[in-house]
Parts: structure tokens; C-alpha cells; sequence
């Protein structure tokens, strides 16, 4: 390179740098911080809405809109028809696939409409149909057709590879589809069959060719991954010089079996330099509408748009509007957490409207501010994908996973349900819905026999024989937590702590320190452990940590003493992390929460404790 050419980019470094500030500015709304509601002011709140809602239409609706604690008011829902997909893309499921849960287990087209027509009338307005590919379901165009015809709904979407979407496209116009959105994540043939494993670039350019005829905009949506399509982006913004189409950037993200990788991450302003450096000035920053998880933007004198969507580096949690269910039928109210609750079982349990309804509601409740699991650009737990049983099993306060058990079992009977009912309606006074002390209600609890097993008869220590005892999987849950200063709260949610991720380095100890129980403890024997997971709820409000440890063999002794070991390690390492902050800080309310698997089965939990 020439002196004079390289002194000439240098030159523009600092010019390039001040656009790409500008472009970046976050949105107030992004980064204003969110106000959780009591329950008495969510209610006088929801009271107003309600009104003004009924201002607007002119009438009186006996259906309140679903807000949360926040008050953000969800009018999208996102529903998978299934979980199979005809790629095998690198960023989403292993090269084998994943493991297929049977048909019967899947909704059915009556079922899916009417869960739409239940969260209609609670002003949902937008259904985005997607799966694995929604276009493998023979029966899409038909429940296209009935979700555009439910009253209430302006917007059907879909979100397709595009493989076969020639097939449907003109019926599924026809039907009522009013969007589209197209996943391509290469304009290099032999580099989109790598990221896909499918040698299928021509069918889905065909196909997106196909839909700029039937809509008057077609999204792209590119998975932007470090060395494999990052030096692609400026081509994708070229594809919009002469065609309507909006190209979304989307940020790599963590999820159980796509193998993330902090390595293939590349976050949206070091894509969006890239444009920058080619356009320059050129570049708008366009006005985003209310919702909208895309930044958005264009290249002057272009006829379409790009955006990034920035789930790890700038999330817009502030202003989120949607909820998901699965294609088994789980409501999920975060893309990025794992609780989930099933309203298919419900229904297929008799359930009526107003009780789904009830159970919906619980759940947006349970709804946090933001997914705390993405902190600066790396996670702190992964989603766990639709396959896996376990995602379900999470002690998070939505559903814990003995009390799903019984939600989710066609024989509890109806006066079980009505004590749910009537728990919750005597638990509206309480700020965060706790589903513990329901958890507590429904458990087996036996008490403990009399005599202690690891003594002898003469009151010497002994370790007790388990040889005889039958082979079972083995689950304890511990929980805990710490009472911190504010000035450390406030710390730990910035990541600002000096010694490292607080988080992160208190979840390997706690794995690690379970690992280790038969080294610590004298009596308790060497366990094989198939599963250990430590998760953070974090209070900023009250300054208060949290911690749940879950542990699981398969074996004819039990983990209770893994879980217990897990979770006070998780507290000790925060204390550690933490004490140069203040030493104030106070360990509390360490106990076994649930056990099963062997021959009792213990649930207990109060969330009123600390």
C-alpha cells in the first residue's frame, strides 16, 4: 500500500469514528430505567389503560390487556407450528438434528386458534408464525387463514427459510399473510451450504425474488458470525440499492446445542463500521417505531433498509411486547429464559378461557425487566432449546418444577385446580407472585424416620451402605442467598465488580464445589454427577442475590448435599468477589427445597423468609 493511500485512511479514521457515534446513540426509551409496580399500582394502572382503551373503541371490554410489572402491554405473539427444519444451520441445531417430540404432542390447528382467539381479546394484534420451518406443516396455509379471519388480528407473519416457500407463497397471500421475513445468511453459494449444511442457495434467492412480487417488503434476516459471513454485510447492503427489501443483522446468540462461541461473535457497531466505511456519510439512522427490536437504517438514495438486532450488546428489553409458545404448547414470556408453562395441557384438560387466561396473566407477572442471562456481549446461561424435557424445570418464580408436574397432569382434579386459583388470588398481594409456597402445598413431604442412619448402635460415625438400594434419577434443588450493600448490588448488575464476572465465577464454583462434596463431607459417597446448574435472580430493588442449585445423577444415593454445596459455594464466591466493595453482607436462608427420586420425595420452600 502506498504512503500517500495510506495516509489518506488515516485521515478518515477519526471521521469514521464521529459517524458511527451519532449512529449509535441508544434510544431513551432503551435506557431509561424500568419502574416495577406493586400490584396495587399495577392494578390502578391497568384501571386507566382500560379506560382509555375503551375511549378509544367505544365501548366497554371485559378483557384487560396483558401487561406485566413493568406495565409494558404484550400485542405480539410469536407461535412455532413446529419443531421440525429441513437445515441444519450452524448457528441454531447440531448437524444431527435434534430429538422430535411425537405429533400428538403438538397443537392442532383447532387448538392453535384458539389460543389466538384468547389472546386476541386481550389485544394481541400480531401472530408471527415460525418454528423450526413453519412451511414443513402441510396445514399452514389453513391456519393462516384462521388467524387472519380472528377478530382482533391486523398483522400475520411468517419467518421461513424459504426453501419451499415457492409451494405456498401465492396461497398463503391469498389467506391473509400480510409479512414475511426470509433467512439467508450468505450471497455465497458455496458458503450459505457450510452455515446450512444445505446445498439450497439458489431455491431460497428464488424464493425471495418470488415475494418481492406478492409484498411490498421482504425482510432478510442475516445470523452475523465472526469469520464465516461477517466480511458479507456491506454485499447485503448492496442488495437494497434497487430493491425494497430490509436486511436485519442479527447478533449471534447463545442457545442450548448451538455450540456459542465468544470467538464467532461480532456485535452490531462493528458491523455497522464496516457500512460506514464503505458509505459514509451516507448513512441514515432512521426513526424506529414503538416495539421495534431492529435499529434501523439506510444508505442514502437506496430503495430498501438494514437494521441490527442486538439481543447481546444493546437489548431492548425497555419496550418488549411479545410473547411465545412453543409448538408443544408452552407459553414462554421471554425468548431468553426457561420457564415455561403448558397451555396445551390445560386445554386438553378442560380448561375454559378465563382460566387460561389466569394462567397466561401469572405468567407475564413472572416477566423480568430484562434477560438478565446477557450481560456485555456473553451469557451467563443458555436457553435451552424446545427439545429438551429439562428446560421446563427451572426454579425461577414462574412454575417450579414440581408444581408444573401437577399444573400440567390431566388427573388433577378440579378441586386441586381451584386451590391454584384461590392461591393465587390470596397471592395477588404479594409483589412477585411466588408460586413457592404453592410448590410447598402440593409436595409429598414425609417426615424423617426417627433414628439417625449415619451412626451405629453404639453412636459411632458410620457411612451407610447403599448397594442394595435401587438405581433412580436423583434431583435436589438447594436455594439461597445474600443480602448485599446497594453500592455491591449496584456493582454486580454493571459488571463493574474489579475482580471479574461475579456471576459467572460463582456459577463454575458452584459446579465445581458439588464435584467435590465426597472430598468435603467425611460420610457422603462418591456420586457420578450427570447434571449441576446454579442460576441468579438478582433483586437490585431490596439488594438482594438469590441463588438456585439444581443436581441430578442417576444412582441409588441421593444429591441433596451436591445441591446444598453448590449453592452456599455460589454465595461464598460472590462474598469473596464482592468484600472489597463491603464486608456487609449476609449469607441467609440456605435450604434444600426440593428432593425426589428415591424413596421420599421433599418439596418446601418461603419465599418470605428473608
Amino acid at each position: 500500500m502506498s504512503r500517500q493511500k495510506l495516509g489518506k485512511q488515516l485521515l478518515d479514521l477519526p471521521k469514521s469514528h464521529d459517524i458511527l457515534k451519532k449512529l449509535t446513540v441508544p434510544l431513551k426509551e432503551h435506557i431509561q430505567p424500568l419502574n416495577q409496580l406493586t400490584i396495587k399500582e399495577k392494578r390502578a394502572a391497568i384501571r386507566l389503560k382500560i379506560q382509555e382503551i375503551d375511549r378509544s373503541k367505544g365501548f366497554n371490554s371485559d378483557h384487560s390487556p396483558f401487561y406485566d410489572m413493568f406495565m409494558r402491554e404484550h400485542t405480539y405473539l410469536r407461535i412455532s407450528l413446529t419443531e421440525k427444519c429441513n437445515f441444519r444451520c450452524l448457528y441454531c441445531m447440531p448437524a444431527e438434528g435434534v430429538p422430535l417430540k411425537p405429533k400428538e404432542k403438538m397443537l392442532s390447528n383447532e387448538e392453535i386458534l384458539r389460543l389466538v382467539k384468547l389472546f386476541a381479546v386481550h389485544g394481541i394484534d400480531k401472530v408471527r408464525l415460525t418454528g423450526g420451518e413453519p412451511t414443513i406443516r402441510k396445514d399452514i396455509v389453513k391456519i393462516v387463514e384462521g388467524i387472519a379471519l380472528t377478530p382482533g388480528i391486523k398483522d400475520v407473519g411468517i419467518t421461513t427459510n424459504g426453501l419451499v416457500l415457492g409451494r405456498f407463497l401465492p396461497d398463503l397471500k391469498n389467506a391473509g399473510l400480510t409479512k414475511i421475513n426470509i433467512s439467508i445468511d450468505s450471497l455465497d453459494r458455496q458458503k450459505f451450504a457450510k452455515m446450512t449444511r444445505r446445498d439450497a442457495f439458489d431455491k431460497v434467492f428464488k424464493s425471495i425474488e418470488l415475494a418481492r412480487e406478492y409484498f411490498s417488503k421482504v425482510k432478510l434476516n442475516v445470523v452475523v458470525m465472526k469469520n464465516q459471513n461477517d466480511n458479507e454485510i456491506v454485499n447485503f447492503v448492496n442488495l437494497t440499492k434497487d430493491r425494497n427489501l430490509d436486511v436485519r443483522f442479527i447478533e449471534f446468540m447463545p442457545f442450548g446445542g448451538n455450540e456459542f462461541d465468544n470467538n464467532r461473535f461480532i456485535g452490531y457497531r462493528e458491523m455497522l463500521r464496516q457500512i460506514v466505511d464503505m458509505f459514509g456519510e451516507d448513512v441514515i439512522r432512521l426513526t424506529d417505531s414503538p416495539n421495534d427490536i431492529t435499529k434501523a437504517y439506510k444508505i442514502k438514495g437506496f430503495k430498501g433498509q438494514f437494521g441490527f438486532i442486538t439481543s447481546m450488546t444493546d437489548h431492548f428489553c425497555n419496550t418488549c411486547n411479545r410473547l411465545r409458545i412453543t409448538a408443544d404448547g408452552n407459553l414462554k414470556v421471554c425468548l431468553h429464559g426457561n420457564s415455561e408453562v403448558s397451555l396445551r395441557d390445560r386445554m386438553r384438560c378442560g380448561d375454559s378461557d378465563s382460566q387460561l387466561s389466569e394462567i397466561i396473566q401469572l405468567a407475564v407477572n413472572n416477566k423480568k425487566a430484562r434477560h438478565a442471562e446477557f450481560r456485555h456481549g456473553r451469557a451467563e446461561k443458555h436457553a435451552k432449546p424446545p427439545n429438551d424435557f429439562n428446560r421446563r424445570l427451572t426454579l425461577e418464580p414462574l412454575i417450579t418444577s414440581s408444581f408444573l408436574g401437577h399444573l400440567s397432569s390431566c388427573s388433577l382434579s378440579n378441586n386441586h385446580f381451584s386451590l391454584f386459583n384461590s392461591h393465587f388470588s390470596n397471592s395477588h398481594q404479594q409483589k412477585h407472585f411466588s408460586t413457592f409456597s404453592s410448590f410447598a402445598a402440593y409436595s409429598t413431604f414425609t417426615s424423617p424416620p426417627a433414628t439417625l442412619t449415619h451412626v451405629d448402635t453404639n453412636g459411632r460415625a458410620k457411612q451407610v451402605d447403599v448397594s442394595e438400594k435401587a438405581i433412580s434419577t436423583r434431583t435436589a434443588v438447594a436455594r439461597g442467598s445474600i443480602v448485599l450493600t446497594p453500592e455491591v448490588s449496584l456493582q454486580i448488575s454493571e459488571n463493574n465488580i474489579k475482580k471479574g464476572d461475579v456471576l459467572t465465577v460463582a456459577k463454575i464454583a458452584s459446579i465445581l464445589g458439588a464435584k467435590q462434596v465426597a472430598n468435603l463431607i467425611p460420610l457422603c459417597h462418591p456420586i457420578r454427577l450427570d447434571f449441576v446448574d446454579t442460576v441468579f435472580e438478582h433483586d437490585i430493588e431490596k439488594s438482594q442475590l438469590h441463588v438456585t442449585s439444581t443436581a441430578k445423577c442417576s444412582g441409588n444415593t441421593g444429591v441433596e448435599m451436591e445441591a446444598l454445596t453448590a449453592c452456599t459455594i455460589a454465595l461464598l464466591t460472590v462474598y469473596d468477589m464482592c468484600k472489597a466493595v463491603s464486608q456487609q453482607m449476609v449469607l441467609t436462608n440456605i435450604r434444600l427445597v426440593h428432593k425426589s427420586g428415591g424413596k421420599t420425595t421433599y418439596n418446601f420452600d418461603n419465599e418470605n423468609q428473608i
